[in-house]
């Protein structure tokens, strides 16, 4: 195994109920992205300029639900936050969003723009944040981190020890990095960085990756279960399933864990679970099994909860690393996070320590 680490880090409802005169026109097909009567679709749009109070207000109808709360929240009259939006679908000619009983919902086109709105916004915040701190040397930053399960229960105590050191008023928030919650969060913006599993095709779209380890996976049982002697995939057509991924994911995990070796996917028996500890809770105390990394496995198999099945089907390896929106900056404080976590990897693997041993034994280190 390789243990050097090098350069890696260098390396169908209705619209919004405007006035009558901006209603969408009818569903003809030769009207189909002409939102305003009488506007010629088929010729080229004119520049669209977004303005930024305009994406603020997309923002908040999001997160609110409703004009009138989006407009509470920021402060804003309801009419400034209807014309707002309302000059956001008539400038894209395109529904935006769709009123329900329940509130206001975000179309297809307007789940597209709130993903860039959310970019912006948190950057913008990023940088207010970095701007009050160079004004006040004692200004708190926040940083926002996922860290996937084994990483943070090996790594990341003494990643936050030299970090905190260092940046003391830097305000940290913590995530636990599983794929299907922390990478939507990541593409939101809502947090800065994930160290955690690489993904694969359409899944890292829009994603900068950084790889630091390579490992396996094993399927895992609870210590004592009927089945935990069994050596093929094939003996286990019974069992329950708890597993995490994220819906572009899907297709993937089903082709590795079970049509790869002629196993026809056992959809009715796969449950999904959005939190390691209450997955490993679950494996330990229930004949459910899972498919889990090897470095988690070491940082709890000694606990004689659970056990790797040693199955006679092989399994491609995984990619962990440093994962974060698009190929830009990082903020300053996360640059520096990084650079804490590459000197902990660097200096764990001469560590007299037991249970970092067992992990580092379990992984590649990349070059």
């Amino acid at each position: 195994m390789r243990r050097s680490l090098g350069s890696a880090w260098q390396r169908q409802k209705t619209s919004i109920a405007w006035p009558d005169k901006l209603r969408h026109a009818p569903a003809d097909p030769r009207h189909r992205k002409c939102i305003i009567p009488g506007m010629d679709a088929t010729r080229t749009p004119p520049h669209l300029s977004m303005k930024l109070h305009q994406i603020r207000y997309l923002v908040a109808l999001a997160e609110c639900g409703s004009v009138r709360a989006a407009a509470r929240t920021l402060g804003v009259t309801q009419a400034a936050v209807t014309q707002g939006l309302r000059e956001l679908e008539e400038a894209h000619r395109l529904p935006l969003f769709q009123r329900h009983s329940s509130g206001m919902v975000l179309t297809a086109a307007g789940q597209v723009l709130l993903r860039h709105a959310q970019l912006v916004t948190g950057q913008l915040e990023q940088a207010e944040a970095e701007m009050a701190a160079l004004r006040d040397p004692q200004a708190h930053i926040r940083l926002s981190v996922a860290v996937t399960p084994w990483i943070a229960h090996s790594l990341l105590p003494p990643v936050l020890a030299s970090f905190r050191a260092e940046l003391p008023q830097v305000r940290l928030e913590l995530f636990e990095g599983l794929s299907a919650v922390a990478l939507p969060r990541l593409r939101e913006g809502s947090i800065d960085l994930l160290i955690g599993r690489v993904p694969t095709g359409s899944a890292a779209q829009d994603l900068h990756a950084t790889p630091l380890f390579r490992y396996e996976a094993a399927v895992v049982a609870r210590t004592g279960h009927p089945l935990v002697q069994a050596r093929s995939l094939h003996e286990l057509h019974d069992c329950d399933w708890l597993l995490n991924y994220t819906p572009s994911e899907e297709s993937a995990i089903f082709e590795k864990l079970f049509l790869r070796h002629g196993i026809a996917v056992p959809t009715r028996r796969i449950h999904l679970v959005h939190s390691a500890s209450l997955l490993l809770h679950l494996v330990a105390h229930s004949d459910m099994v899972s498919f889990c990394p090897w470095p988690l496995i070491e940082t709890e198999g000694p606990h004689g909860r659970i056990a790797p099945l040693r199955l006679q089907e092989p399994f491609e390896p995984h990619t962990a690393g440093v994962l974060q929106r698009g190929h830009g900056p990082l903020p300053f404080a996360a640059q520096r996070f990084v650079a804490h976590l590459l000197q902990q990897v660097h200096a764990c693997q001469h560590t007299a320590d037991p249970q970092l041993q067992r992990v580092f034994r379990s992984i590649d280190v990349l070059d």
